[in-house]
């Protein structure tokens, strides 16, 4: 079985990587973009084939499912419409409902913490400001488990707020004297109101921050 670790490159944005080979980690990749764009294809044969794909995942392989979509928002030659349907489907992955589709819960507590990691990594290094969004919305619907005062099961560190790297990050990009950009600084924003709900006293609390 795969075992996938948390490797930080400098000011890019970090990757999970598997100790397999490059060549079978890039294919790997290569198949989760290929995926990814039959689920999107017009052709229903081709499109049901896919979904029943990505059901089978979802319950067989719940881990290997989340680093694969995580590492394709990482693939710098993914296109844009592969990655924003990428997005979507993080986020459904990651809202609680029914157990067979709330996959995130049943990767382990490390596999959870590096997710969590990750998703902030690409958040603060991602130019396209349509992207950051989108995995800013992704964010925030992890946020709503991971932070859940009266359900404390998600937490990423027991005894903080659930997340709290969270936070930080998105202060630092939300503010016009340390964003990277305009657009960064917006996209921070817009993070920030969706974190408020489930944030609300930590934000009131760190205000001093912006």
């Amino acid at each position: 079985r795969s075992v996938w670790v948390w490797v930080a490159r400098g000011d890019q944005a970090g990757r999970l990587l598997s100790k397999r080979p490059n060549s079978e980690l890039i294919m790997a990749e290569q198949q989760m973009v290929e995926l990814l764009t039959a689920l999107q294809n017009p052709d229903n044969n081709v499109r049901q084939k896919a979904e029943t794909m990505y059901q089978q995942a979802k319950q067989g392989s719940p881990n290997d499912l989340m680093v694969g979509l995580i590492s394709v928002l990482a693939k710098a030659d993914a296109a844009e419409n592969v990655k924003r349907h990428d997005c979507v489907l993080l986020r459904q992955l990651m809202s609680k409902g029914a157990e067979k589709d709330f996959v995130y819960a049943k990767v382990p507590l490390q596999g959870q913490q590096q997710i969590a990691a990750q998703l902030l990594a690409l958040f603060e290094n991602e130019a396209n400001p349509k992207l950051q969004k989108k995995i800013g919305d992704v964010i925030a619907k992890l946020a709503e488990y991971v932070c859940d005062k009266d359900d404390p099961r998600g937490s990423l560190q027991p005894g903080t707020n659930g997340w709290p790297a969270l936070l930080p990050v998105v202060f630092r990009l939300a503010n016009t004297a340390t964003a990277k950009s305009m657009e960064s600084c917006e996209s921070a924003l817009t993070l920030l109101k969706d974190c408020v709900s489930t944030l609300k006293d930590d934000i009131t609390n760190a205000q001093v921050e912006l």
